[in-house]
């Protein structure tokens, strides 16, 4: 699970602290797992702890600024968050690790693209501030380092748009489908591009193009959720209740309308003898579905928690 996201710390000193928790997904410690710590800025070594049997890890004497900090561990999982380390400061960080997910390899290929990285976010600023031409600058320094980044001449276009250059940005979404013909977003930024052009013919097909993407996209995503429902009820029925709730809370995460999952999802929860949080998904089914096909067995099982 690669997630993104900024905290920042209390300013005191000249370099700060990272510490936290890696745990697994039944909230049990991970002793010996490892975490790395990686600059978005370059210049500086990445470094490495280990968790104590409590599943706890720390990081001291860390320079100030923007980092990746991942926690991995074999046959468990990995996981990565952006941190902002400011002086003094200590930023806490509570790693989940779910199997299937992985961090090592991310943060190999970011040890060698650091300078692509920083032109990416460099550009990415520029854009939002509305600085164009340097934003254009920023992504095609990130292409000389990483040809294949996609949404480097994506975001090229969107820049050229905004500078009313349509022709160039055209060509600029063009790129990007070079590299994913299925990439959604050129396609929709073609249309645009050839609305404002007054090619109508031409804005049509692109829209048509990235409406079928994401319509296929749309679909294979509900089989996938449907599948993780029907691999949780498999792991339910066959006692195997962490690998049932694992697979029924993602379906239902991904899925809000898969109202079943809430019904085999509060049965798993059940089993667990985890009462509280099995009532809410069951009598969030009831509630979607209160003649539906599993509503009396679920309602007679809010009765016997009661």
């Amino acid at each position: 699970m690669l997630l993104w996201t900024w905290v920042a710390a209390a300013a005191q000193t000249s370099t700060g602290v990272i510490r936290g928790s890696v745990l697994n997904r039944t909230d049990q410690p991970l002793p010996d797992a490892t975490v790395a710590l990686v600059s978005l800025s370059g210049g500086s070594e990445p470094e490495e702890a280990r968790t104590d049997p409590e599943g706890q890890f720390r990081l001291e004497g860390i320079a100030p600024g923007q980092y990746s900090v991942a926690a991995d561990q074999a046959n468990v999982g990995g996981q990565i968050f952006r941190v902002l380390v400011q002086p003094g400061g200590t930023v806490e960080v509570a790693f989940v690790l779910e199997p299937g997910d992985t961090a090592a390899p991310w943060l190999r290929g970011l040890r060698d693209d650091q300078a692509s990285v920083a032109a990416f976010d460099a550009g990415v600023r520029a854009n939002r501030d509305g600085d164009y031409e340097e934003a254009i600058a920023q992504f095609e320094a990130a292409l000389q380092l990483l040809p294949s980044c996609v949404d480097c001449h994506f975001n090229i276009g969107i820049a050229l748009v905004q500078l009313e250059r349509f022709d160039q940005a055209a060509d600029a979404f063009g790129r990007a489908l070079e590299v994913n013909p299925d990439y959604a977003a050129a396609h929709y930024g073609l249309a645009d591009v050839y609305g404002r052009q007054g090619r109508a013919d031409l804005a049509s097909e692109a829209r048509s193009a990235a409406n079928r993407i994401a319509m296929a996209a749309l679909e294979a995503g509900q089989a996938l959720v449907r599948e993780a429902m029907t691999r949780g009820i498999a792991f339910l029925e066959s006692g195997n209740f962490t690998d049932a709730v694992a697979q029924l809370r993602l379906a239902v995460a991904t899925d809000s309308t898969l109202n079943d999952a809430n019904y085999w999802l509060g049965r798993a929860y059940q089993e667990q003898g985890r009462l509280e949080v099995a009532a809410q998904s069951l009598r969030r089914y009831v509630a979607g579905a209160p003649g539906g096909e599993h509503a009396d067995d679920a309602r007679l099982r809010l009765e016997g928690m009661r």
